[in-house]
């Protein structure tokens, strides 16, 4: 069994930089920035355009960092398809964001995705299965050649401002107050198999409306609203390839919103959150989570299936854990962020 899904993942890496010169429009290309990032959102469905307070959150929408108030440094070590101890390939992310004057913030991101060990197999020795199966001498060992590896890095490069305007409502003698963050990822991806190697520069942009339902209805057991938005892959990403072939990532697009409802009894915040996805595919994600005197648990939906999780906050250590449905497997995700 272990044998067939590592052949299946070399596949589908063979398909992200070949499938495309075939007319899919790169389906595959870039497919490791489909895994999602930060165990928190994960185990929310990723379901968080419009959800604050993680800084893993600027891969769904970079306008997000801008909430984050101290600078972060960020941790993840994600082993995918097959046991925790012995995975087939490795997911891993490191990175920080750092506050700025005018309330803005800047960020610097890696995530990496590797397959080790892919088997190289000799081509048949005939086209016809009829000749394989009578002559011994035609049929394939089994044996592979060698083996090689695919990497996949990504570094991110984040700006994000902070606007806090007031929105006077004179029909309600109140003026509200809003909270409008706004930034973009500049990623640089840099992808290597087979003894080719392949690089590609894109765009990303998001934004989001935040504002406390407590001011705007006068009830003060409300919380706060917030409506995202978020375009990835703005220009249709390209990967060139030193074989001069080249793929292209589509755009995708993310709108959603969340609620965040504090519950005094427990000193802690429900929060509830719905993502539309739009790629290849409109999918509906969902999320929640409980928060309480420094403990989370969290549960969700996303395109594959159910999400979920729980966190811990030490001192100023957030540790995240998340279970997450993939398409091939359940997968770990555990992830550390670190406030100063």
């Amino acid at each position: 069994m272990v044998f067939y899904r590592k052949i299946t993942v070399m596949v589908v890496l063979l398909l992200s930089f070949g499938v495309s010169a075939r007319g899919e429009d790169g389906k595959y290309a870039g497919a490791a920035l489909e895994l999602g990032l930060g165990a928190r959102p994960l185990a929310m469905g990723e379901a968080v355009v419009a959800v604050s307070g993680d800084g893993p959150l600027f891969y769904y929408n970079p306008a997000l960092s801008a909430l984050l108030q101290r600078p972060q440094l960020q941790l993840m070590y994600a082993p995918t398809f097959g046991g925790v101890a012995d995975p087939m390939a490795h997911y891993h992310h490191a990175g920080a964001v750092f506050s700025l004057p005018g309330q803005a913030s800047l960020g610097v991101s890696w995530t990496r995705f590797s397959v080790d060990e892919i088997p190289i197999y000799p081509k048949l020795n005939s086209a016809m299965t009829a000749d394989r199966l009578h002559q011994k001498n035609l049929r394939p060992s089994g044996e592979p050649l060698g083996t090689f590896t695919d990497t996949e890095d990504v570094y991110y490069f984040t700006f994000s401002k902070l606007w806090q305007p007031t929105l006077p409502l004179g029909w309600l003698f109140i003026d509200l107050p809003l909270q409008i963050p706004m930034g973009f990822n500049l990623k640089v991806l840099r992808q290597s198999a087979f003894g080719h190697s392949a690089s590609g520069l894109g765009v990303d942009w998001g934004t989001l409306l935040k504002f406390n339902l407590a001011t705007l209805f006068d009830r003060r057991a409300l919380g706060d609203l917030g409506i995202g938005v978020s375009v990835t892959d703005i220009s249709r990403t390209a990967i060139l390839w030193d074989t001069k072939h080249e793929d292209r990532i589509r755009t995708a697009v993310r709108s959603g919103i969340s609620y965040q409802q504090p519950l005094r009894r427990i000193n802690g915040e429900l929060t509830l959150c719905w993502t539309r996805y739009e790629k290849y595919q409109t999918l509906n994600l969902w999320g929640l989570e409980v928060q309480s005197h420094g403990l989370a648990l969290r549960a969700g939906k996303n395109r594959d299936g159910f999400t979920a999780g729980a966190g811990v906050r030490l001192w100023r250590m957030q540790v995240d854990y998340a279970f997450v449905t993939l398409e091939m497997d359940g997968v770990h995700r555990l992830s550390c962020n670190l406030t100063f």
